[in-house]
């Protein structure tokens, strides 16, 4: 895909996003949505954002769809008049590095009416690290500024564990390979049960994605786990759509 083909997907917005819930199991209820995109002239997203790293225009993508979750988010948001609900971003570490990206999400809030509190940031690790001083120096000011930061599918990046003591994040989003035949994998559960005990505390949360079946829900319930997201609670949608379990 050339630049202007990605260009014309971004400045003509031929994309749109879909709302994952995130839910609190032990009261299943929903506590935020995580924004994924989907653009129809490409077979995946992971595949545009693959051509867009390679034409050095990853971070206007980001950005694009960031903005897009935002508006998507605010106009449900109004309607339901929850403050507790959060909205969860995916974001590459070269966009975070963009000097300018922290003023850029306050923008984005203050014009949709949010809070700083309410927008979670999902640092994707499918990209090196390259310029890490203005990657951390930008999340020390993120987090001063009360944004909530995510380590996103963490066990799957071959960086999470630098990328875990670097970021030092609120939340850690758990690879959904540890959610898949979790009820009946006794290694998963121990593994689950350590990083219960090492990260999940006031200052950490722990989200476990891909809980496909009832068993798998059940067994990590029972395990602690607090915060789940997966497609047997609710597969990705628009925000018009009400679902629940």
């Amino acid at each position: 895909m050339t630049l202007d083909e990605i260009q014309e997907i971004i400045t003509k917005n031929l994309f749109t996003n879909v709302f994952q819930p995130i839910y609190h199991l032990p009261s299943k209820q929903i506590v935020g949505y995580e924004s994924l995109l989907r653009c129809s002239l490409v077979k995946s997203p992971d595949l545009l954002f693959n051509y867009a790293q390679q034409q050095g225009c990853i971070h206007e993508l980001d950005m694009a769809s960031i903005s897009n979750s935002f508006k998507s988010f605010y106009e449900y948001y109004k309607t339901v008049n929850s403050s507790e609900l959060f909205l969860s971003v995916n974001v590459y570490p070269s966009t975070i590095a963009v000097p300018f990206f922290p003023q850029f999400l306050e923008k984005l809030v203050k014009k949709f009416s949010l809070s700083n509190q309410q927008i979670v940031l999902e640092v994707n690790e499918s990209e090196p690290l390259k310029d890490l001083k203005q990657f951390i120096k930008n999340i020390v000011i993120l987090k001063e500024k009360g944004f909530i930061i995510a380590l996103d599918d963490f066990g799957r990046g071959k960086h999470s564990l630098y990328t875990l003591l670097e970021v030092e994040p609120h939340i850690i989003k758990l690879d959904q390979y540890l959610a898949k035949d979790l009820s009946k994998n006794l290694k998963k559960q121990k593994i689950l049960s350590y990083f219960l005990d090492y990260f999940n505390d006031s200052e950490n949360i722990i989200i476990l994605e891909g809980i496909e079946t009832e068993e798998d829900m059940i067994c990590a319930k029972n395990l602690g786990i607090g915060y789940a997201q997966g497609y047997y609670l609710a597969k990705p949608h628009m925000l018009s759509i009400s679902v629940c379990i």
